[in-house]
């Protein structure tokens, strides 16, 4: 497929797009693609499979040329392809080894169930000390939120909801300008503050750099449901930064951040435990009747969290670094598809659209 086009595309600096339609005329999949400068991340959902969703990150040049991956790790979906319009996108699925190759076209839609977002970027560099070759603070941050709608009470609800999400505590700023202002600044006090007078006895401590990014990711914007993501990193010295990925999904129809008890029933909690638990063993390839703590994990029993997701496809609960298992593990993403726990859901919870009861 040739990825070359004769005409310039305009594009914005930054945007966000929810995009649909089909691998190869018979997978369907809806691309949530977020645009900053020539740089592109998006959440790619496979509707109607378990495997439901793969991240993505590349570049886009000036033509509208762009090849995304992996951002965590050299296996897994390239796709390539150009915009063709600003609206709409065509290209290519392919493997890694260059033999599988399935064609891909994509259109800019947002039907009833879903809704347009803006998109606030903002990169920042401050060093040490008021010289080049002094240890410095980078930032850069990401903010999605709801823009003008028919019904400004209840995106403003959503709004509200998500810049403080975003901040990480109870700031209730809603211009989005200002939020990502004050994350800065806070920031950067913290980071002159404790290395200032360390710098002065060690001018030469390359350890001083520190590093703080935040994006959010649109994970699935459809039949009134919005999940979306919060990838935090920071690094403020140590062997490593600490990246979370903090999930929430909220009621297009009430504005509301939904709780476990909106989905499921009453008393759902020992089944569910024993389904997340199942599905761990599966996933990492430990027997039935071994002990996750015997394994490397740090329980035996994984219970549900707050910090979870839904797709059209089922539910997935992430648990971050730590919090069941070692650093080295990574954040683990469980998933459970809507069969699997049908008995659980409520009748008529946020999943009831997309899977009645047999």
């Amino acid at each position: 497929m040739a990825l070359s086009i004769s005409a310039q595309v305009y594009l914005p600096k930054k945007a966000y797009m929810h995009l649909t339609g089909r691998i190869d005329s018979d997978q369907e999949i809806t691309l949530n693609l977020v645009k900053v400068n020539d740089s592109l991340y998006a959440d790619l959902v496979f509707i109607g499979k378990t495997c439901n969703n793969a991240v993505l990150s590349g570049n886009v040049d000036e033509a509208g040329n762009f090849t995304m991956s992996n951002p965590f790790c050299d296996t897994g979906m390239v796709f390539k392809g150009r915009f063709i319009t600003r609206q709409s996108i065509s290209g290519s699925y392919e493997s890694l080894d260059g033999i599988e190759n399935y064609p891909i076209v994509m259109v800019e839609s947002y039907p009833e169930g879903s809704i347009p977002l803006l998109t606030y970027y903002h990169k920042f560099t401050r060093n040490l000390v008021d010289t080049p070759s002094s240890p410095k603070a980078e930032i850069s941050l990401c903010l999605i939120i709801p823009g003008e709608s028919s019904n400004p009470i209840l995106s403003d609800t959503i709004r509200k909801s998500m810049i403080s999400g975003f901040t990480l505590d109870q700031y209730r700023e809603k211009d989005p300008d200002k939020a990502i202002s004050t994350i800065q600044q806070r920031f950067i006090n913290n980071y002159l503050s404790s290395n200032k007078s360390l710098y002065e006895t060690m001018p030469d401590a390359r350890s001083l750099n520190w590093t703080l990014l935040k994006f959010m990711h649109i994970l699935y914007n459809d039949n009134n449901l919005l999940s979306y993501y919060l990838l935090n990193y920071a690094y403020t010295g140590g062997a490593h930064g600490m990246e979370t990925h903090d999930f929430t999904v909220v009621s297009i129809e009430t504005g509301k951040t939904l709780l476990l008890n909106d989905i499921f029933i009453p008393g759902f909690e020992a089944q569910l435990t024993k389904f997340l638990t199942e599905k761990l063993k599966v996933m990492v390839g430990i027997k039935s009747t071994e002990k996750l703590s015997d394994n490397g994990f740090f329980v035996d029993d994984i219970a549900p969290n707050t910090n979870f997701y839904i797709t059209s496809n089922g539910i997935g609960f992430v648990y971050n670094h730590y919090e069941i298992a070692p650093y080295v593990n990574g954040p683990t993403d469980i998933f459970l598809p809507f069969e699997e726990i049908n008995n659980l859901l409520l009748e008529q919870g946020p999943a009831s659209i997309f899977l009645k009861r047999r």
